[in-house]
């Protein structure tokens, strides 16, 4: 299961309408520019295409175009991308000393040296081209040979036989919901080859092209196995009628960003209860052979989509479910076969996000060990390079910063001292893992060196598997960071933990160097930190308490406050249209722009304190920090699958919200950046 965190990587009902009438009225782009682009009351400026012809609006107008317009219109998407934003070019700074890192030969010490091991048996092409399709080869001949419903059993029972290919369900560790110091373990599902699972019923354009693209990959990948092109859609074909029957039970992409996710999930099984939830399906065997048979407690995520596939799991079905493990298995391994298998996978992904082009093979493969050895990676990266002075820096930023903040929920007025003196426990309580963690898990007993590619997978599979299992009925190791990857361009709320973490990979340039401006400081990193922090206190983090359990600590007047508060943002969300007709969905994006506009709220506050404070640098440096062009495929499936607004929303929405905004820019009444104090929507 993905951790439970939160990073900084859409019919307009009548408040709605009343709310878009009253925050972004007025003329600025041309009504005709805007039209054309589909966007209101904003033109998609993430989407270059749309500049065609305009030129640079009044801060009045369109903020978020006004500060960005030079950097949007003079820059290009990369090959092999699908967008390009300023996270990015912090990324490709640390990518730089990534990439030195893996070829250094002088780092010392054992991570340096497997991380090293696995980038050069990802480039040794000489011994992936001659290997060819054939390391697949023998599970997909024990995939065709199932002929009954035992068989396939004892297939899904088998850890070694099944290993890289999807069952259907899947077993592992994580901290419990309810009582985080403990580890329970879990029941999830596969991920579905169109992604969410509302594509099933009802196809979008993203959904089509996902359809099209993995269409095209199957047929380019099994035609290399013995498949013609027919037998190779009839399969594809196959395997996503039964997943669409799956997908009747399963959660969407909605209900995954809603705020009442972890209350859905969180269905505690004593281990007798499982045999209630499937009598076909060998649940309690897969999970006992996996290594997970002495968990004292179990979470199902979906017990609905288990029992579905349980109804399923049929001697008729015995052909679909065969076809269904199938091609997600060779769609799984074409990225780590030969040239001609990566060359597939390539153009899906331009199929799908609009890219063009590839990166280097020497970037992809940096980022494959990125993902395949995080923590290894990140502590070659520190024996390179001595972090603690910017570890003393961004923790002494997150102290004041948290300051402030317990005097922004302090003057709350419309909370109940109950609930204000709860919200500030859990605000003090709030952990700061800057830059690097003191204690580590152990990987001294991994070794890559001399393996193949396939074989270095099927090695790193095991030790992942190993320590999950040794985690089962365990205690949560609290000195134990749960963000791994310390080298990405992000930042992150932790639910579980109530602990923010800002990490090397975004401390770089341009939204973090050492001699930058106050304002700049406070626009870019101050109001990502910001931000992180206002995630405890969003409609998902206001159902944990200070120790990072899921728990009632509200007073219930006080929670149907700011459900209001947070409906009325939803509702604004909801009456703006992002382009080309596609609507802002509220009720996904509402936890990241409570937290957007709250960490704003929070960096002002200092702000005002600050003598000759130049207010239009820090919202000017603000902007800069969301700039982003991107494809319309990536745009598209920003808007409707992540829980994050769309760029050029996350700018003008927040800053409209502020006084401070107004007065510096001008912004009055009829202006498309005015919106009036009574419809404005803080949440805090």
């Amino acid at each position: 299961m993905k951790r439970i965190i939160y990073s900084t990587v859409i019919a307009i009902t009548a408040v709605a309408a009343l709310a878009l009438a009253a925050c972004a009225t007025g003329s600025g782009v041309s009504d005709d520019a805007a039209g054309t682009a589909g966007g209101s009351p904003w033109l998609d400026s993430d989407i270059k295409a749309n500049l065609a012809g305009l030129k640079r609006p009044s801060p009045r107008e369109d903020f978020h175009l006004y500060v960005n317009y030079d950097w949007l219109k003079n820059t290009e998407i990369p090959d092999g991308r699908s967008s390009y934003s300023s996270l990015a070019q912090a990324a490709e700074e640390m990518d730089k000393k990534v990439r030195q890192l893996l070829t250094d030969t002088s780092v010392p010490g054992h991570d340096a040296a497997q991380v090293r091991a696995l980038y050069r048996t990802i480039l040794d092409w000489d011994a992936r081209n001659a290997a060819g399709m054939e390391p697949v080869m023998q599970t997909v001949r024990d995939i065709q040979s199932l002929s009954t419903l035992a068989e396939l059993s004892d297939f899904i029972c088998d850890n070694e036989r099944h290993r890289f290919v999807p069952v259907l369900i899947g077993v592992e560790n994580f901290q419990g919901f309810d009582d985080r110091s403990i580890y329970v373990t879990g029941i999830v599902n596969d991920d579905f080859m169109l992604g969410d699972a509302a594509e099933y019923k009802n196809r979008t354009e993203h959904g089509e092209r996902i359809y099209k693209a993995r269409l095209y990959e199957l047929k380019a990948l099994l035609s290399r196995i013995g498949y013609t092109e027919a037998q190779a859609e009839d399969l594809f074909k196959s395997s996503l009628d039964f997943e669409a029957k799956l997908a009747e039970k399963a959660f969407t992409s909605a209900d995954y960003m809603s705020p009442d996710y972890v209350s859905k999930i969180n269905n505690s099984y004593e281990p007798g209860a499982l045999n209630g939830l499937a009598a076909s399906f060998p649940l309690v065997r897969f999970i006992k052979n996996m290594g997970y048979g002495n968990a004292e407690r179990y979470i199902v995520l979906q017990p609905a989509l288990i029992r579905r596939l349980d109804s399923l799991y049929t001697e008729q079905n015995l052909a679909a479910i065969k076809a269904y493990m199938l091609v997600h298995y060779v769609a799984n391994m074409a990225s780590v076969l030969d040239y001609d298998a990566f060359k597939v996978v390539l153009t899906v992904s331009n199929m799908v996000s609009g890219s063009t082009g590839h990166e280097s093979d020497e970037k992809i493969a940096a980022d494959i060990v990125r993902n395949m050895l995080p923590i290894s990676l990140s502590r070659a990266y520190l024996t390179r390079y001595d972090l603690s002075g910017l570890k003393k820096r961004i923790t002494e930023l997150c102290q004041d910063i948290i300051a402030a903040y317990r005097e922004m929920l302090a003057g709350e007025d419309w909370l109940s001292e109950s609930t204000k003196e709860k919200i500030i426990e859990k605000l003090d309580a709030i952990t700061i893992h800057a830059v690097y963690p003191d204690k580590w898990i152990d990987h001294s007993s991994l070794n890559l060196e001399g393996l193949s590619y396939i074989d270095c997978l099927k090695a790193i599979a095991r030790f992942e598997r190993d320590l999950d299992r040794s985690h089962t009925n365990g205690r949560v190791d609290r000195e134990l960071w749960n963000v791994d990857d310390l080298l990405e361009a992000n930042a992150y709320y932790y639910l579980q933990e109530n602990s923010i973490n800002i990490i090397p990979g975004i401390l770089n340039a341009p939204v973090y160097y050492e001699d930058m401006s106050q304002e700049a400081l406070f626009g870019s990193l101050g109001s990502i930190i910001g931000h992180e922090i206002s995630h405890a206190f969003d409609t998902k983090g206001a159902q944990f308490d200070k120790d990072g359990n899921l728990a009632d600590w509200w007073q219930e007047s006080d929670y149907a406050a700011f459900k209001i508060r947070a409906d009325k943002l939803v509702a604004r969300y909801d009456g703006i249209t992002i382009w080309n007709g596609l609507q802002a969905r509220g009720a996904n994006i509402q936890t990241e722009a409570i937290a957007d506009i709250a960490g704003i709220k929070c960096m002002l506050m200092i702000a005002n304190r600050i003598p000759g404070f130049d207010y239009r640098a820090f919202f000017e440096a603000y902007a800069s920090v969301l700039r982003s062009i991107d494809t319309p495929e990536r745009e598209y499936s920003t808007a409707t699958q992540n829980e994050h607004p769309v760029r050029y929303l996350r700018t003008n929405v927040t800053v409209q919200q502020f006084d401070e905004f107004h007065r510096t820019f001008g912004v009055q009444k009829g202006d498309r950046m005015y919106c009036a104090p009574e419809d404005r929507i803080l949440v805090w």
